[in-house]
């Protein structure tokens, strides 16, 4: 796994001495910040690959912070979360996070969802630039933009991902370890209803542009996108 600068940002000092533990031994360079004021003034002077936010810090909190930054920046967010919620898991996915991990959680936890998604960030930067198009979609892969005839359809890092996966190839389909692959994530430690959330966000995106249900299901593997 390739060093990156991190920036984690927790008001624990423990928590924030285990990830900076955790991160260093697998040699990356750790930025800290004890609450999202400072998060926020770090992640602008540092310029970070990946950021790591504390769901409950201070105001602003892990949320707010998540939203600022994918205002500006794509970078990949982790979100802790010590609550196991599901509005968790549905929150983190609507602002744009890329994963989550519970606390406490193990290091070799952490270093498998970082690295995850430090190797999605340069798999996406390899892709050469082209166009997708079916059922009156067409995805822009160059500029992440997801559009039915005209309209914008606003996706998160993770939503481009899962379409763009399952555009390559229409009509196939796709298990569901296949997907939490290129959505960089671990099927080993994701859940099925976090999947099925991702899925059912894009289908209500799409349809609210006055596009068709081209996301389907197909039940004990996993999902494809059909253009009939």
């Amino acid at each position: 796994m390739r060093s990156a600068r991190v920036l984690i940002a927790d008001d624990n000092s423990d928590i924030r001495k285990f990830l900076n533990v955790a991160l260093t031994q697998e040699g990356h360079q750790v930025i800290e910040a004890k609450n999202g004021l400072e998060a926020l003034s770090k992640f602008k002077e540092s310029e970070p690959e990946l950021v790591i936010l504390d769901i409950s810090m201070g105001r602003p909190d892990g949320i707010e912070v998540c939203r600022r930054i994918r205002e500006k920046s794509e970078v990949p967010i982790i979100i802790l979360t010590d609550r196991g919620a599901d509005l968790d898991e549905v929150m983190c996915l609507a602002i744009g996070a890329d994963d989550f991990i519970t606390k406490p959680c193990a290091s070799q936890v952490l270093n498998l969802r970082v690295g995850i998604q430090l190797r999605r960030t340069k798999d996406r930067k390899g892709k050469q630039e082209r166009f997708l198009k079916i059922a009156g979609l067409e995805l822009d892969v160059s500029s992440r933009e997801l559009r039915f005839n005209n309209q914008a359809v606003p996706l998160t890092r993770t939503e481009f991902e899962f379409v763009n996966l399952l555009m390559l190839n229409p009509d196939r389909v796709y298990t569901r370890e296949e997907i939490y692959e290129a959505i960089g994530g671990s099927s080993e430690f994701s859940s099925d209803k976090l999947l099925d959330t991702h899925a059912s966000r894009i289908r209500i995106k799409i349809r609210d542009a006055g596009g068709p249900n081209t996301l389907i299901a197909v039940r004990g593997i996993g999902y494809r996108i059909t253009a009939k």
